[in-house]
């Protein structure tokens, strides 16, 4: 390991900042553009190295106190150390010079900002338990590791939220057999209604669902002060039945509407935002003669439902069961209370890549593509692509595979006409991008 001083040139994607020593990119976390370092090399490669700050030599105005006492040693804030404005400004330059990179050229493109609060946003929190030196240790992952770090707040969650998570730790110190049943915990509340909260304890097997018979689960959910939860093996499926208990779903009012989301269905954390996420994806979709929206990551109808009421036809098309029975009830609920129109709309079970092929899409359509963080697969842009949609608007949570797909979108004549970044994730390096891609007639 050597030691040297560097300037951060900027933040990049991950969170570290960019430097650069002897024809090197130097990659050093918690540090600010503009900030003079003495750094250790960590990891060292032939074109780069990863390294810590052992000084500060010039600190940036931008630089605060981080004021979560986990941040040194807890892996899910990496931007912390600076000032909300400081964290967005960094991930406008990182979204805009990503997409420089990837196409060749400048991004010029209308951009719009959106951020909120930077505490107290989330409305669900997911913690990992294990049991280390026969006692168990429950939070979240340390940086760069599997080890938990483990802690009793997050100043992410509401205050709500983690009084509960105070709660289930304290039964997992009481109860060993459920301790080392569950690997992990998520936590689910309504975004209007606080305090109203579901539970799903994922286990590593099928064995651990025994912790979980009858009366405990009762037990569980009043210790725990919660509307209902769900026990199931953690296998990356998702949406199994598992062990039911009590009401584990929660609510959230957004355009006009209450859409309920069951435990282990997908829905955006970030409260504060919601409606502008919303207004932004489904904004002006009837414009142009448009007639047809598909929505090809529905999940529980975010996007589909207040779409319906602007276009002629709505189709929502998910994967996960849990999900798509929520969408229905959504669309049952909304049309009872009379504010959706069920004749408009329609959820299929289905791949969005599978579903995208055999459709026959429209130059009238609107596609929106929400997909998971690896992005859309290339039979998906292929069949989007070959086809004449002339408008799409895709919702990416992950900045690298978005600048691979412009790039693809690009080449079937689908071009980047206007983003928005929404920092829903404050204090990490995550955000969200709404791109919207247009064909030219």
């Amino acid at each position: 390991m050597s030691e040297f001083e560097v300037e951060i040139e900027k933040i990049v994607a991950g969170g570290d900042g960019l430097a650069r020593h002897e024809g090197r990119v130097v990659f050093v976390p918690e540090t600010a553009p503009g900030e003079r370092h003495r750094v250790r090399t960590l990891r060292e490669k032939a074109d780069y190295a990863r390294a810590v700050s052992v000084e500060v030599l010039e600190s940036s105005p931008e630089r605060r106190a981080p004021p979560c006492p986990y941040y040194q040693s807890c892996g899910g804030c990496r931007l912390m150390h600076l000032r909300p404005e400081a964290q967005l400004e960094a991930k406008r330059r990182i979204l805009l010079e990503g997409i420089e990179r990837a196409t060749g050229v400048p991004c010029d493109k209308p951009l719009t900002l959106h951020s909120a609060k930077d505490t107290e946003y989330r409305n669900r929190l997911r913690f990992h338990v294990a049991f280390v030196a026969h006692q168990p240790i429950a939070g979240f992952r340390r940086r760069e590791s599997r080890e938990i770090v483990e802690v009793d707040r997050c100043l992410l969650g509401t205050e709500t939220l983690n009084r509960v998570w105070q709660r289930v730790r304290g039964v997992l110190s009481e109860s060993r057999s459920l301790a080392r049943s569950v690997v992990a915990v998520e936590l689910e509340e309504s975004t209007h209604e606080p305090g109203r909260i579901a539970a799903r304890f994922l286990v590593s097997s099928s064995d651990g669902l025994r912790a979980f018979e009858e009366k405990k689960r009762e037990d569980l959910l009043t210790k725990l002060g919660l509307e209902g939860l769900v026990a199931a093996v953690d296998d990356d499926r998702g949406g199994g039945p598992g062990i039911r208990a009590g009401r584990p779903l929660v609510e959230h009012r957004v355009s006009g509407l209450t859409l309920l989301q069951s435990v282990g269905s997908f829905f955006q954390s970030n409260r504060f935002l919601l409606q502008e996420l919303v207004s932004s994806v489904v904004a002006g979709s009837e414009e142009d003669g448009a007639t047809r929206g598909l929505d090809l990551f529905c999940g529980v109808g975010l996007f589909a439902l207040p779409l319906s009421r602007r276009l002629a036809s709505v189709i929502g098309v998910e994967s996960q069961s849990i999900a798509l029975k929520d969408a229905r009830e959504n669309a049952e609920r909304a049309a009872a209370e009379g504010r959706g129109r069920s004749a408009r709309l329609r959820f299929v079970r289905g791949d969005a890549s599978a579903y995208a092929a055999r459709a026959k899409l429209l130059p009238s359509d609107v596609v929106i593509l929400d997909p998971p963080r690896g992005g859309l697969s290339p039979a998906l842009i292929e069949a989007v692509g070959k086809s004449p949609v002339r408008s799409i608007r895709y919702v990416s949570c992950d900045a690298p595979a978005l600048f691979r797909d412009v790039v693809r979108l690009s080449a079937h004549g689908l071009a980047l006409s206007s983003l928005a970044l929404f920092d829903l994730f404050p204090n990490t390096h995550h955000f969200e991008t709404v791109a919207l891609f247009s064909r030219a007639r």
